[in-house]
């Protein structure tokens, strides 16, 4: 009996031992599983986090950016867009269509080919939206398509203002660079060796020279004016001086053509600016003015304070033909050049330095035709009232 009791004894110590092991290990398992599980709900709560900082860059990037953003389903209905979307075609309203939203064919179109593409790839072209040129990108995505437009007037304006430039320095160049050949072939020839003739022939290859030398000088100058180089020194300065000492630089040309030149501004007139440099603006604006004058005309300038007292006004007025309302925003443009020109001397720089003269000033200069009866062009300097 004793020896029964002893085995059941033992038999239960055992399986309370055994119990004791397997609680243990259920409990090591349960605190596992449960670290595993905070860890787990850790790194979803990471991942959920560093998703919402990505989508809020996404949102702020889209909202910086100024390209027109737009995402449409399959269905080509506009599901999203950013703010340059927003200011380019309105306020989206719900369940409108591509078309409806953007009011273009060539979008629309755009966006048909690319659903057919597989995603990932891109289609890329210009249209026309609206009356602007834009470069449009539409991606193929599992939602439908993502469109990225991008207005590039700007760009096709200074594209042709390049191949304009390219063309008036080659015409520029050729004139000079034709003359002096020529001079050069008479100079060869039997009737060029006579002292008379060569220093005829001499006199105007130096002429030409000087104008190739000045043309030179004319681009250092404009662009060392374009990338800040040049040293610009305000003080005051009045007016009726700047606009004095730049018609007396002109006067004999102005004498040659019988132009008379009338200054009509206020002694007490001042303006921020640096004598030297800002002289150089009127004169070249000036220039302008004499050389396009009617022979016996008559030039005006006159200096007033703008209504709201920004700027202080220096008005340089025409008699001449005018000019072309196409031209009235590219005469400033490097070696542009406008029909009026064509058949008239000159680098077609003068304009542009005054133009990045002025910007170095805080200041600006814009041209306009006068208004009727009067004849003629009104180009004006406004310069920081001193």
């Amino acid at each position: 009996m004793n020896e029964a009791l002893a085995a059941l004894a033992v038999l239960a110590l055992m399986a309370c031992v055994a119990l004791t092991v397997l609680w243990r290990r259920q409990a090591r398992d349960t605190r596992w599983l449960r670290t595993q599980i905070r860890q787990g709900e850790e790194r979803e709560q990471l991942h959920l986090a560093a998703a919402d900082r990505l989508g809020r860059a996404y949102q702020q990037a889209a909202a910086a950016a100024d390209e027109s953003l737009l995402v449409v389903d399959p269905q080509l209905t506009v599901q999203a867009v950013n703010p340059a979307a927003t200011r380019r075609f309105g306020e989206l309203m719900p369940e409108s269509s591509l078309i409806l939203y953007s009011q273009s064919l060539e979008l629309e179109q755009l966006a048909r080919d690319a659903l057919g593409l597989r995603q990932t790839e891109d289609l890329e072209r210009v249209i026309r939206v609206g009356d602007r040129p834009h470069r449009a990108r539409a991606v193929a995505t599992q939602d439908g398509l993502a469109i990225a437009l991008a207005d590039i007037s700007d760009v096709q304006r200074l594209s042709r203002a390049r191949q304009d430039m390219v063309a008036n320095l080659s015409h520029e160049l050729r004139t000079p660079l034709t003359s002096l050949r020529l001079l050069a072939e008479t100079l060869n020839t039997p009737a060029g060796r006579s002292p008379e003739m060569v220093s005829q022939l001499t006199a105007k290859m130096i002429g030409e020279i000087d104008t190739l030398h000045h043309m030179l000088q004319e681009m250092l100058d404009l662009a060392a004016l374009e990338s800040g180089q040049q040293v610009v020194r305000m003080v005051r300065l009045p007016l009726a001086q700047v606009a004095e000492q730049s018609a007396a630089v002109l006067q004999g040309q102005a004498e040659r053509k019988q132009v008379r030149i009338r200054i009509e501004v206020d002694p007490d007139l001042r303006v921020l600016a640096d004598a030297d440099q800002a002289g150089r603006a009127v004169v070249n604006v000036l220039h302008n003015a004499v050389k396009f004058s009617p022979a016996a005309g008559e030039i005006e300038m006159h200096g007033q304070t703008s209504p709201d007292g920004t700027w202080v006004v220096l008005s340089i007025l025409d008699g001449g033909p005018g000019i072309a309302p196409s031209d009235l925003d590219r005469i400033f443009e490097r070696f542009y050049r406008a029909d009026r020109a064509r058949g008239t001397p000159g680098t077609g720089l003068g304009l542009a330095i005054a133009r990045h003269i002025l910007r170095a000033h805080g200041g600006r200069v814009w041209a306009e035709n006068r208004l009727p009866p009067d004849s003629g062009a009104a180009l004006h300097l406004a310069f920081q009232p001193g």
